[in-house]
């Protein structure tokens, strides 16, 4: 008899003769992967206990899942806790063709359903009294607890299993608007040339959770930033993938905001998407003003406000002849729906958004100072539609 099979049938007297009290049919316990007395299992593969409920990170120890061989060898490895629900114990090295006992400690699972007895009973009534959402609750999340059974089963690992080579990910680079969502697939190609989709079993590798979430194969934008992106499944790792999330408003895609520091550090800022405008002044126009027949006489004024800084007396003349333009197309949008713009209110915005500090007003203050003693200004048939770089009568009638 060839030395496999009887490991094979070494596994099975093993098997049988386990107690009968395993935990493999308690409550709240999804799933096992591998199944427990599985024959085929991948000398690659790493365990996985589901739970239909949250388990309570604290309670999870180095030792949570255990796994030995047939010679009672210790299994080196980590237990990592994947999508709140699930304990995973990934092997540090790759199996070797045998039997191998699983044991899985206790651990808690949070459970927020409403008890009928006990001092969980009061602690539950004390925190629906105090809170709109027991969850927020600290007593609730210590007490609205249920402990696990113990766990224990058994598997045969063996070669003959494909072995995975590499994992692809659908997406490259990409820029998600914060108010959708995208969804994102994983392949697993293994070394037998067959192909197939994990997404669900990936381990997700990100730069910063707080740009983006995923679950299941959906990414779901938390907040503007940019994150690195990267599955993991066993020791296998996918490419990165930079994802950036941003934020539009009327068809207006903000730029990322910039650090604060930096942008003040000189006179021109930061403008990341080179428009002529400084990011943060961008951002604070399209998001003050929001419709586009007042974004853009604003954009405008600002883009050679940016101008007025990068030369403020050299050319001095000209920037006033072309904010002198802004102003005629305002004029004629507030001829054409009276009270739309607020010409002062405007000035206001625009020389406190643009010359935010103490270089860039010196810079202003040149600028006015060498228009000082000329005569500027424009006539009232300076006022139509023609000042306007944009389609103003078509915003206009959007207007009405």
């Amino acid at each position: 008899m060839s030395e496999f099979f009887t490991k094979v049938i070494l596994f099975f007297i093993l098997v049988f003769s386990l107690h009968a009290d395993d935990g493999l049919s308690q409550a709240h316990l999804i799933s096992i992967i591998p199944e427990p007395s599985a024959i085929e299992v991948a000398l690659d593969g790493s365990i996985e206990v589901q739970f239909d409920l949250p388990i309570v990170s604290k309670s999870i120890k180095n030792k949570t899942i255990t796994i030995r061989d047939e010679n009672n060898k210790k299994i080196k490895g980590t237990t990592t806790l994947k999508d709140e629900t699930a304990l995973v114990f990934t092997p540090n090295e790759v199996l070797t063709i045998g039997t191998y006992k699983v044991k899985v400690k206790k651990v808690k699972l949070q459970d927020f359903t409403i008890p009928t007895k006990g001092y969980k009973k009061y602690a539950y009534k004390a925190c629906a009294y105090l809170y709109d959402d027991v969850k927020d609750c600290p007593l609730c999340k210590y007490l609205c607890s249920i402990k696990t059974k113990k766990i224990s089963f058994t598997f045969f690992a063996d070669d003959t299993k494909p072995k995975l080579i590499s994992l692809t990910l659908n997406k490259t680079d990409m820029e998600l608007n914060i108010d959708k969502q995208t969804d994102i697939n994983v392949t697993a190609t293994y070394d037998d040339n067959t192909s197939l989709d994990i997404t669900n079993d990936i381990e997700w590798i990100m730069s910063n959770n707080s740009v983006v979430s995923i679950l299941n194969n959906t990414i779901s934008p938390l907040s503007e930033g940019t994150t690195s992106l990267q599955a993991k499944y066993n020791k296998i790792t996918s490419t990165k993938v930079q994802v950036t999330v941003f934020k539009e408003i009327n068809g207006y895609k903000l730029p990322p905001e910039p650090d604060e520091t930096l942008n003040n550090s000189t006179l021109l800022g930061i403008d990341i998407n080179d428009n002529g405008v400084r990011d943060d002044v961008e951002r604070k126009v399209i998001e003050t003003y929001v419709e586009p027949i007042k974004i853009e006489p604003m954009m405008a004024s600002v883009k050679i406000g940016q101008e007025i800084l990068e030369n403020p007396v050299g050319l001095a003349k000209e920037h006033s002849d072309k904010m002198d333009r802004v102003g005629n197309c305002m004029t004629y949008i507030r001829r054409s729906i009276p009270n739309l713009i607020d010409r002062l209110e405007y000035v206001k915005f625009y020389e406190k958004t643009m010359y935010n500090t103490k270089a860039r007003v010196r810079a202003y203050l040149d600028y006015n100072l060498a228009l000082s003693g000329g005569v500027y200004g424009s006539s009232p048939s300076d006022w139509n539609q023609d000042a306007c770089d944009f389609d103003v009568e078509q915003m206009l009638k959007d207007m009405k």
